[in-house]
């Protein structure tokens, strides 16, 4: 093989692992949205829609798990179409598959104990995840968006009182949704 032609083979490579890191900015503007339209419908319906606290945990788990299990299903299709699997898929894959089981984790014990709200941790944890994708696919504004939720996770915890639906909405749209945008059109190129 010429010089040229692995020139080309390299190249090649790294366009396709490029591309295959859309996906993953389709699931960040997916969630961004998805979160953020959970957060408006409970910030202006809640003291209709939930007239008990039972309510309001059915709404957080039971919507979310069926976003799970859409965008689950979304990935495997995809990972079917493409074919293969790369190493930092693979990675990215299980990052997020362990944040799901933290998620879930943290919305149980906070159920049984009663004793804190998930908001603050679930976004501690949402952080790191987007902190540690951003770093392992060398994206600067996913990495970012990890920062930002941390800043707004700092606001919470200075200002007790404030409101998390509020704060989950815009850590989200900061944190995940316009870095998931950006991700999904400019990685490729």
């Amino acid at each position: 093989m010429k010089s040229n032609n692995h020139i080309k083979l390299i190249n090649d490579t790294i366009n396709k692992t490029k591309e295959n890191l859309k996906p993953l900015g389709y699931n960040l503007v997916f969630w961004g949205i998805f979160i953020n339209i959970l957060s408006v419908i409970h910030y202006f319906f809640g003291s209709f829609i939930f007239q008990k606290m039972l309510h309001v945990w059915i709404y957080w788990v039971t919507f979310p798990l069926i976003g799970m299990i859409y965008m689950s299903r979304w990935n495997i299709k995809r990972g079917i179409k493409i074919g293969y699997q790369t190493i930092i898929g693979r990675a990215i894959g299980i990052i997020w598959a362990v944040f799901g089981l933290g998620w879930l984790l943290i919305v149980v014990i906070s159920m049984i104990t009663k004793s804190f709200h998930p908001t603050p941790v679930i976004l501690f944890l949402l952080g790191l995840v987007l902190i540690m994708n951003g770093l392992i696919i060398k994206f600067k504004p996913l990495t970012a968006g990890g920062i930002v939720i941390f800043m707004f996770i700092y606001s919470i915890i200075s200002n007790p009182d404030t409101n998390y639906l509020i704060v989950n909405m815009v850590a989200v749209t900061f944190g995940m949704l316009i870095p998931g945008f950006f991700l999904y059109k400019f990685k490729t190129n």
